[in-house]
């Protein structure tokens, strides 16, 4: 198990028994990030070979390799999810992969934008795509399982507007927006069949 831990700079590397429910310290037991990036999210590749972890307070974007044999993470690489011309307070939420892994995406609530990468597959590294305007402090979003649209929330427009994703570049074009009541905060996909 992995569990970032925003206050510390680190994310903590679990071992879990599943006869016991019982969690013990990994060798070694945590792994840190810059000091201030407060780490928030991670998600994991769909090969699990590699990790992404999100940094709400620096808006940075950790790739970690993923040991699969002792349970932990090394750092590869840290980008940031801010568009250039940037200047204000970061403040990124989310992130996900796409379900094809080739693409990854993270909010960024400062800037009101979603930053796109694409995922090298030999090497897990992340090389930026862009940053798209969407809703007003976007929290949550959630990538259909298709990988065809990333659906995203803002807490202060308090709307949700759906995004294309572009299967060849990643890029993200803006469909439609509909209404969701008072400071929506998360996106989750239902597959029926």
């Amino acid at each position: 198990m992995f569990i970032p831990n925003l206050g510390g700079d680190v994310v903590l590397q679990q071992k879990f028994d599943a006869q016991t429910g019982m969690m013990s310290a990994n060798t070694p037991p945590s792994i840190a990030t810059k000091k201030g990036a407060g780490p928030r999210h991670i998600v994991f590749h769909p090969n699990d070979r590699f990790a992404y972890l999100m940094n709400e307070l620096d808006a940075t974007v950790g790739a970690y390799a993923f040991d699969n044999t002792k349970g932990v993470l090394s750092e590869l690489q840290t980008v940031s999810a801010l568009p250039a011309d940037f200047k204000g307070k970061p403040s990124a939420a989310d992130i996900h992969v796409t379900p094809n892994g080739q693409f990854l995406y993270a909010s960024e609530r400062g800037s009101h934008t979603l930053a796109a990468y694409r995922i090298d597959a030999a090497s897990g590294r992340l090389t930026p795509v862009g940053n798209f305007p969407t809703e007003t402090k976007p929290r949550g979003f959630a990538i259909d399982p298709r990988g065809r649209y990333l659906l995203c929330v803002g807490q202060e427009s308090h709307s949700l507007t759906v995004h294309a994703i572009d299967g060849g570049t990643g890029k993200l074009m803006t469909v439609k927006q509909y209404p969701m009541g008072q400071n929506p905060n998360w996106v989750e996909i239902v597959d029926l069949p």
